[in-house]
C-alpha cells in the first residue's frame, strides 16, 4: 500500500510540474466574432446578436453620429495572420471588424466620438478576451489630428499585423484600467502609412468581464474599426484535467 501511495504521489507531482509556468512557446488561435448574416459593406443592426464559439452569444450595440457610415468590414490583407509576443504566437483566420468612416466633420480635425460595445452573458477568466483595432489615421493636414481607440480595461499589447500593407504601426499607451491605440506616424495628405494602422491586437487582462467597449475619437475622412476575439484562458484545460484526476483518486 505504501509503495502504491508513493507511486501515486509521484505521478501527481509529475503532472503538477507540467502545469507550472515555463518559457516554452505556445500557439493560441484567436477566434474573432463573425457578424454575419449582414454582408461585408452592409450595416450591422444595432443590438444584433452573433455567436462566438467558446464565449456564446454576443450582442453588438453602438452609439455613433449620423455623419458616419458604418458597416461590417473586411480588409483583404488582414483576415488571416499572426503576432508574436514573447515566446508565444497568436494566430487567426477570420478577422473582420465593425468599421466606420467619418464622412464630414470639424476643421481643424477635431476627433468626433463614437463607441461600440460587445457584451455576453457569462463572465470569463482573465486573458481570454482579445481586442483587434485597425485603420487609425493621423495627419498634419487641415491643422492636424488623429483617430484614437480607447478601452477602459487593463490590457497587454501583443503586436501589429500589416498583412503586407503599407500601414503605420500602432502606438500603445497603457495605464491602470485603460489603454489607447493611435498611429505612430504622421504626415500630410491621406496616404499610407500615416492614414491607416496595422491590425493591433490587445489581450484583456481583467477577469469576470461580460462586456468590452471600444471608444473612438475619429477624425474626418478616416476609416477605422474594431472587433473582439476569444481564446480559452491558458492552462484552464489542464487545471480541469488535474481536478478530475484528484476527484477520481478520492472516490477509490
Amino acid at each position: 500500500m505504501k509503495l502504491r501511495t508513493a507511486a501515486s504521489l509521484f505521478a501527481l507531482a509529475a503532472l503538477t510540474s507540467t502545469l507550472a509556468p515555463s518559457a516554452s512557446a505556445s500557439i493560441y488561435n484567436i477566434d474573432w466574432l463573425q457578424m454575419s448574416p449582414p454582408a461585408f459593406g452592409s450595416p450591422v443592426p444595432n443590438g444584433s446578436i452573433y455567436n462566438l464559439p467558446g464565449l456564446g452569444n454576443v450582442t453588438v450595440t453602438y452609439s455613433i453620429p449620423s455623419v458616419f457610415f458604418h458597416a461590417r468590414g473586411n480588409n483583404p490583407l488582414l483576415p488571416t495572420g499572426s503576432v508574436v509576443a514573447g515566446p508565444d504566437t497568436y494566430t487567426w483566420n477570420n478577422w473582420e471588424q465593425f468599421g466606420a468612416v467619418l464622412q464630414s466633420g470639424p476643421d481643424p480635425l477635431v476627433g468626433v466620438p463614437w463607441r461600440v460595445t460587445f457584451s455576453w452573458s457569462n463572465p470569463v477568466p482573465a486573458n481570454s478576451i482579445y481586442v483587434g483595432v485597425a485603420g487609425l489615421g493621423r495627419t498634419t493636414s487641415f491643422g492636424g489630428g488623429m483617430t484614437t481607440a480607447t478601452v477602459n480595461q487593463n490590457g497587454t499589447f501583443l503586436g501589429d499585423y500589416t498583412g503586407g500593407g503599407n500601414y503605420g504601426l500602432n502606438q500603445f499607451t497603457g495605464g491602470p484600467g485603460t489603454w489607447t491605440l493611435n498611429n505612430s506616424v504622421t504626415g500630410a495628405g491621406g496616404a499610407d502609412p500615416h492614414w491607416n494602422t496595422a491590425l493591433g491586437v490587445v489581450q484583456i487582462n481583467d477577469a469576470n468581464l461580460t462586456s468590452i467597449t471600444v471608444n473612438f475619437s475619429h477624425i474626418r475622412g478616416d476609416g477605422a474599426g474594431a472587433n473582439i476575439g476569444f481564446v480559452p484562458a491558458p492552462g484552464a484545460g489542464a487545471m480541469l484535467a488535474l481536478a478530475g484526476l484528484v476527484a477520481g483518486r478520492r472516490r477509490r
